[in-house]
Parts: C-alpha cells; structure tokens; sequence
C-alpha cells in the first residue's frame, strides 16, 4: 500500500515539473526572436564593414620596414606591395537602394528644374536693354514740383483740403470760410468752364494751369473743371479728380486760387470742380 501511495506521489510531482516546464502562451515571442535576429545580423554586418575598411587602408599603406629588418625587392630595386587580405564574399555585395517610399519623403518639396529651352543668363551682352538718352525725359518734374512747393511756403500760401470719397473741397487759410461755404452751394455765377474728358493726366495740368492763370488775369471770379465721374474708371472714381485738387493746392495755379469745392447737382455734380480765383 505505501509503495503504491509513494510511487502515486513521484508521477504526480513528476507531472507537476512537466508542466512548470511547458512555457505558457506567449504572443510576442515571435517578434522577440525576430529582433534577436535582427540585431545578431546587424553586427555581422557591422563587422563585414569593419573588415572590408581594415582591408582597404591596408592595401592602399605602403609597407615601412622596421629598424634591422631586411625586405625583399624585385629586379626594379622596389619593394612588392602587399597584397590585399581576401574579403569576405558578403563583403562585395551591392549597396542596398533606398526604397521608394522613403525616397519621396526626403525629396518632398523639391522642385526639378527643367532648363530646356530656358535662358537664364543672356550669352551676349547685346541682349541687355540699356536706357538711351532719349529715352529719358529731359524736364525733371520732380524738381519743378519742388520748386512751386517752395515759392508757396515763401508766400505763405497753405490749403485745407477735405475729401469724404463724394465731395471734395479746399480752401486757403487766409480766405474766409463762409466764402467756401457759398462755393459749395453754388451760389456764385459760372465765369468760365473747361472739360478734361478724354485728357491724359499731364495734358490735364498743362490745360487746368494755363486756364487758371488766364481766366484769373481777365478778373473771372467762379469757374468750372468738368473731370468726369468715373463711371467707367476703376472703382467708379474719376482719374483726374485726386489729380487736380493736388495742382489747385500745390501745383503753378495755386497763388491763383482762393477755393474750389465738388459743383451741387445742378452745376454738374461730383464730376465738376467749382474753383473760387484768389482776387
């Protein structure tokens, strides 16, 4: 009876070690080993490279003899170079290309240069353009208009200009504001009128100061600038109507002028200029 109790026990502790040896389930012991795999093929590698190196820089360093130690030379009197230690085959293998993916995202946002048919530099100079004397214009108007500004801060001539994008008006300092005031509702007689319609911007100052200073020296006091409304100008504004409160205010006209302010609806509108002659 004890033999068979004892002998029970040795297959139940036998069983036991069994199954404390029998691994249990283990889902990553697969990529486990595939990393131990990976790395033991890194450094095979690794060493390959070291290899092949050592081999390179000892067949390319010439062989310096050692204080007492003979070398032999050939019939030419030179000392034969080593030969090269035999590579390990691996060592000769290609180097591996970079896979397509990883490629497009190094070269992602590189932009390829196509120089066909693409002059960058002219090959001769006789393809740059220079500017020729005649090209340039001989009145320097920014020195004139400096001029004028000057003689005007000489005779003390200063204007207070207002533009709220409809009517535009100006008026000398040393005029008297109710006469602006007049002005703007058309209360003074039409003396004379000039029509800018279809003038470039220099034509119109060359006209608008000519026909100033004459209507100002025959003693006309009101006379009217007809710009246009810009129906069909960008933004719907006049070209010139900026323009010419700049030559009233600034410009060779201006010791002729007391006032100017946009006509009432009767007189023309915001397309009309009404100008007040300075007496």
């Amino acid at each position: 009876m004890f033999r068979e109790m004892r002998k029970r026990t040795k297959s139940q502790a036998a069983k036991a070690v069994k199954a404390a040896d029998t691994p249990f389930f283990q889902p990553f012991a697969g990529l486990k080993r595939a990393v131990q795999k990976q790395r033991q093929e890194k450094k095979k590698e690794d060493a390959r490279a070291a290899a092949a190196q050592a081999a390179s820089r000892s067949a390319h360093t010439p062989a310096h003899p050692t204080p007492g130690s003979s070398v032999a030379t050939g019939s030419s009197g030179t000392a034969p170079l080593p030969r090269p230690r035999a590579l390990d085959a691996d060592a000769d293998e290609p180097p591996k290309m970079v896979d397509p993916d990883t490629f497009a995202i190094y070269m992602a946002g590189v932009r390829v240069l196509d120089h066909r048919g693409v002059e960058r530099i002219p090959t001769t100079a006789s393809r740059v353009e220079r500017a020729t004397p005649g090209s340039v214009p001989v009145q320097d108007l920014d020195a004139e208009a400096r001029d004028r500004m000057r003689s005007l801060v000489i005779e003390g001539i200063r204007f207070e200009i207002s533009d709220d994008g409809e009517h535009l008006e100006g008026r000398r300092l040393d005029v008297d504001p109710r006469a602006l005031r007049l002005l703007r509702r058309g209360r003074f007689a039409i003396d004379g009128t000039l029509d800018l319609h279809g003038h470039r911007a220099d034509e119109a100052r060359t006209a608008v100061e000519g026909f100033i200073r004459r209507r100002q020296g025959e003693g006309d006091r009101v006379v009217a600038l007809i710009h246009g409304k810009g129906n069909h100008s960008p933004g719907g504004r006049g070209v010139l109507r900026g323009e010419i409160a700049a030559w009233l205010s600034q410009g060779a006209a201006a010791r002729h002028v007391a006032a100017f302010a946009t006509a009432p609806t009767d007189d023309g509108g915001n397309g009309t200029l009404l100008v007040l002659l300075a007496r």
